[in-house]
């Protein structure tokens, strides 16, 4: 009963963002594979909780694209997008410490996974943390020698980043503004 009514109150939410020219396609992986949905037994009408996820990060609604992530985790549970996007929506509301989580365990279903990299390294600056950002670009760099979209939006940050006046690496407060969004890369 509680997941039908967060459903229908997204689902209002939703289509008034969306409006009648809702469509299925964009969100996937940046690892390969794909989180599959549309060809899924689990995907049942276009309000799957993925699809409504992704669309309501791709209106900068974070908080309440978490509960749908966390529903579609539970049917998905190796799914690196899932929780690459988890990471994604905890970072955006200021969450580190459960970013790093969800950023980690999408790494450890699939390593290669471009968009994981790419937004971990993301959050190692907005944590003050310019080594491990780098680590990833040089990973990045490693998955795609000839360049991709994921070592592009890195590299742009990395050079655009200004760390703060006498922050303390690592110190899990905000210490910049979000550098990408996910319409820019595949996650």
């Amino acid at each position: 009963m509680r997941k039908l009514l967060l459903v229908l109150g997204t689902t209002t939410a939703f289509l008034a963002l969306t409006g009648p020219s809702f469509s299925m396609g964009g969100g996937g992986g940046g690892g390969g594979g794909g989180y599959g949905m549309s060809g899924s037994s689990g995907a049942t009408a276009a309000f799957d909780d993925y699809q409504v996820a992704v669309r309501l990060i791709k209106h900068e609604k974070y908080a309440d694209a978490i509960p749908h992530l966390n529903m579609a985790l539970a049917d998905h549970p190796q799914s690196a997008d899932v929780l690459n996007y988890l990471g994604y929506t905890h970072r955006m509301v200021g969450d580190y410490a459960m970013s790093l989580s969800y950023y980690n365990r999408a790494l450890a279903i699939d390593p290669n996974h471009k968009g994981v990299h790419e937004y971990l390294g993301e959050l190692y600056l907005q944590m003050n943390d310019m080594k491990s950002a780098q680590a990833e670009l040089t990973t990045l760099a490693s998955l795609c020698p000839s360049g991709c979209d994921e070592r592009d939006m890195l590299t742009k940050a990395i050079a655009a980043f200004v760390p703060p006046a006498a922050a303390p690496a690592a110190s899990g407060t905000p210490t910049t503004t979000p550098t990408t969004t996910p319409g820019s890369t595949a996650p």
